[in-house]
């Protein structure tokens, strides 16, 4: 005779073996089983949507299901992340990164809605952005070492532009700053052609942006480039050193693009999308749109790429609770 027990004792193991056979892993193999889409903190036209969309289209013939860029501007990238915290990790939903939402927001962002060591999974890098310092024509420095001379003839009377408080240029040059012991102003602004137009203009003296974007200013003298965070293939700035060559330390490959999931996303579905990231590198058209933004194609196995965000996290985490950056 069946006992009530053992009619719940059976049920719940069905219930289980349901669980299971439901479960993104038991999926893997049938992965991406409806289209993909990629969410970007940025709008149509932005820096990131420019990466995401020929991205999009490379995976969808790769992958054989659609998969569409869903733009989430604002919040410091919060309303993205969210939104992916928010999804189911089986691999349908992934997100176009930067240092700023995998590193350095804990640390800016006092009311986070996510965590990115607990909600998020690194899945590949895609690109380094190189950073330019410049200044306006009619600041007398002709070199870093001079600005900074004249910084500390100055204190807290020379000023710098960034694109909002807690954005790239904000928190390289704050780490800049603190290397070199100087006071200078911080001016930010709500958007990175507001940084730039105000230096152009001369109501800002400087701005630490990507070499892409300042480019054609240091091209025809309106900036002067003292700096820049790694070399680059671009006459503009074959006379700017490195910031290494001048003994300043972690800012080659300090702003970078990547491709995230939702944390406890299958290994399988991790690894795939991570080969088919690094075959996409690969086209030729892709490579001219990464040069064409003045950026450095850059690709990791999955496992490293977690490692490297782990170790900036561990080297970058004190001296931006030192630094105090808050957002707008």
């Amino acid at each position: 005779m069946i006992r009530l027990q053992d009619i719940r004792r059976a049920a719940g193991c069905l219930a289980a073996l349901a669980a299971l056979a439901a479960s993104p892993s038991a999926r893997a193999d049938d992965w991406p089983a409806r289209p993909v889409t990629i969410l970007v903190n940025g709008g149509p036209g932005s820096l990131p949507d420019l990466f995401a969309r020929p991205l999009a289209e490379r995976l969808h013939r790769a992958l054989g299901q659609p998969v569409v860029v869903e733009n989430k501007p604002g919040a410091g990238g919060m309303l993205a992340m969210q939104q992916l915290k928010s999804a189911p990790a089986d691999g349908h939903t992934l997100a176009l990164v930067t240092n700023a939402h995998l590193v350095w927001n804990p640390y800016i962002f006092p009311a986070l809605t996510y965590d990115p060591v607990r909600d998020l999974q690194p899945v590949s890098p895609l690109a380094i952005i190189p950073m330019a310092l410049t200044v306006n024509d009619k600041m007398p420095a002709r070199s870093l070492d001079q600005l900074l001379a004249l910084a500390r003839e100055k204190p807290g009377k020379l000023n710098y532009a960034s694109s909002g408080n807690g954005s790239p240029p904000h928190v390289l040059f704050e780490m800049l700053r603190e290397q070199a012991g100087v006071d200078i102003m911080h001016v930010p602004f709500k958007t990175g052609t507001g940084a730039l137009n105000s230096v152009l203009a001369g109501d800002t003296e400087m701005y630490f942006a990507g070499t892409a974007l300042v480019e054609p200013m240091v091209k025809d003298g309106r900036l002067r480039a003292l700096a820049i965070s790694e070399a680059v293939p671009d006459a503009a700035f074959g006379k700017a050193p490195t910031l290494a060559e001048r003994n300043f330390h972690g800012f080659e490959g300090a702003v970078w693009l990547g491709i995230a999931a939702r944390a406890g996303t299958p290994d399988a579905i991790v690894q795939r999308l991570n080969a088919e990231i690094g075959r996409a590198q690969q086209d030729g058209a892709l490579k001219q749109m990464y040069a064409s933004h003045g950026s450095l194609p850059y690709h990791l196995a999955a496992a490293a790429f977690a490692q490297r965000v782990s170790a900036e996290r561990d080297a970058s985490g004190p001296v931006l609770r030192k630094l105090g950056i808050k957002p707008d």
